[in-house]
């Protein structure tokens, strides 16, 4: 007997480490694409997970909270909490395992009913965007692809609501990361976003090849009427709309059905969605600020455009109200140039021909009021410019970094982006 206690002991360590090994081998890389520097607007990252949805939760928490300091929010109660929780896992199971383990990170019972696990929030604001999206059958070498200009002021939250600075706040989006997930259960993404480490994605793409983004409708008030974007009454934010679809989709149809099914919870100003899939199938999805209605507007197999004012309301650019000349970056004007160049187009599209219509509608202003709103003017930037490839399951991306010498012929700064950094999904197995 005594003999086999140093086999039993080695075994036992063997099997403890084998328990607790996988919480840190689900965090496959942590990579700084661009550093922190003084002068430089963004400091990117780019995290890989595999393992179950609790590990992924966990691991994020763990960024989350060296990296950001992300301080979790509370729920107004307990009986809010449960509501949330009861909603979360009957329709998005996947989320309340990364709950569990975004609780576990932060010391929390799985059920905590003070703070709320469904997102880590940091550096909040909202957004502003324009994107292209090419069906198969128009592409040149037959691949769907989506080309994105993700737009907005690289200053803090606190410029935009006229308020008094907070010491060690953030510029909005000058902390960004590329995640790409591999869930137990749940389809692999490849995700580009910020303000929320657990639910990061302003635009993303699954193994099975379907994309989906979200920009503001900076033309319209927005839907209030439904659930609360801070739990009250169950839902789910943008964000987390998003990346359930993500999840769980394989295609644009299944989507659709996944977006009517499920409560959206409406944060900052209204947002529409773009979806679109790797048969050729693609469609923007709004819902109306006025009466709650849901609004579908299908591209039935062309070119899918999308600014930052409701399709549904606007469906014909030749009657689009009139903007001001001098409002470079209105979002009909914008609409409108990329519209033309799609009407006029001969032959099959490149990537490089829609990265180029993009780049004609790059944020670069100086004047706050018509990027949106603000408490005192701001600049406004397209900060990051991205192009997924959905047969490929590419990413191609490049981030803003700071203003380059003035353009003689618009008088505003160039803008100086970094590299393009190149990703690949992998496929589902």
């Amino acid at each position: 007997m005594r003999k086999l206690w140093p086999t039993i002991v080695v075994f036992a360590v063997i099997l403890i480490f084998s328990a607790t090994s996988g919480l840190t081998k689900s965090l496959v890389k942590d990579e700084v694409l661009i550093p922190k520097t003084p002068d430089q607007a963004m400091e990117v990252r780019h995290i890989v997970i595999k393992g179950t949805n609790q590990e992924i939760g966990k691991a994020l928490g763990d960024i989350a909270q060296k990296w950001l300091n992300v301080k979790l929010s509370k729920y107004a109660g307990p009986l809010y909490a449960e509501a949330n929780n009861q909603y979360i896992q009957k329709n998005y199971p996947i989320l309340w395992e990364r709950m569990k383990g975004v609780a576990q990170s932060y010391g929390l019972a799985p059920a905590d009913k003070t703070y709320n696990t469904s997102g880590l929030p940091y550096d909040l604001g909202p957004f502003a965007c324009a994107a292209l999206y090419i069906p198969p059958d128009l592409s040149a070498n037959g691949h769907a692809f989506l080309g994105h200009n993700f737009d907005f002021h690289p200053v803090p939250i606190t410029d935009l609501l006229g308020i008094s600075p907070i010491p060690g706040n953030h510029p909005v989006y000058s902390r960004t990361c590329v995640v790409e997930l591999y869930p137990d259960k749940g389809y692999p993404s490849i995700t580009v976003g910020s303000l929320d480490l657990l639910n990061c994605v302003q635009m993303g793409m699954n193994s099975k090849g379907l994309i989906a983004g979200i920009l503001t409708d900076t033309n319209r008030k927005p839907y209030t009427a439904g659930p609360s974007a801070d739990g009250k009454n169950g839902g789910l934010n943008g964000p987390q709309l998003l990346r359930l679809v993500l999840d769980t989709c394989a295609n644009a149809d299944e989507a659709q059905v996944a977006l009517l099914a499920n409560k959206w919870a409406p944060i900052f100003d209204a947002v529409h969605f773009i979806i679109a899939d790797q048969s050729g199938k693609s469609f923007v999805y709004e819902i109306s600020g006025e009466d709650g209605s849901s609004h579908f507007t299908d591209s039935s197999g062309k070119p899918m455009i999308l600014t930052n004012h409701a399709v549904f309301m606007y469906p014909d650019p030749q009657k689009f109200p009139a903007w001001d000349a001098k409002d470079t970056y209105n979002t009909f004007r914008r609409y409108k140039l990329i519209w033309d160049y799609v009407q006029q187009h001969q032959g099959k599209f490149t990537p490089e021909e829609v990265n180029a219509v993009l780049a004609k509608v790059y944020a670069n202003i100086e004047s706050g009021p018509q990027f949106r709103p603000t408490a005192k003017p701001t600049p406004g930037r397209t900060l990051f410019h991205d192009l997924f490839d959905s047969q490929a399951l590419t990413l191609h991306i490049k981030f803003y970094l700071k203003d380059g010498p003035t353009d003689p012929a618009t008088g505003a700064p160039t803008l100086v982006f970094s590299k393009v950094f190149q990703f690949k999904l992998e496929a589902s197995k």
